[in-house]
């Protein structure tokens, strides 16, 4: 059984060197959108960076169902072609991954040095 494209791709290319076309760029997007909305959960509700991208990215994911075509959808959120966005959705959910074993959100070990936010030096 095949899946119905709701948003079919009416490029051939991307006039980007290397990026392919997304013939499904509505799947695509769509779950990577619901994946980085499940991950992240996994960060602390207080930090900031989870705040903004869970807010992005519900904007993104609304923007998304409602479009009716895949032009109109690059045109809401300023967008080149598709193909960016999904690599960028890509990025952002490879970042969420990494951020628990860095636990940024955490204070430093250490104080800053005193002139650390000086310049020039």
């Amino acid at each position: 059984m095949s899946r119905v494209i709701k948003l079919a791709n009416p490029r051939m290319i991307t006039g980007i060197v290397g990026r392919e076309i997304v013939k499904d760029p509505y799947f695509s997007l769509h779950k990577l959108y619901n994946t980085t909305l499940t991950e992240l959960k996994t960060l602390p509700e207080s930090y900031p960076y989870r705040k903004e991208t869970e807010r992005l990215t519900k904007e993104r994911l609304s923007l998304l169902e409602k479009a009716k075509s895949v032009v109109e959808f690059e045109d809401a959120v300023n967008a080149r072609c598709i193909e960016n966005v999904i690599q960028e959705a890509k990025s952002e959910l490879l970042l969420i991954r990494k951020l628990p074993a860095w636990a940024p959100w955490e204070p430093l070990v250490g104080d800053a040095p005193a002139d650390q936010w000086k310049w020039p030096i």
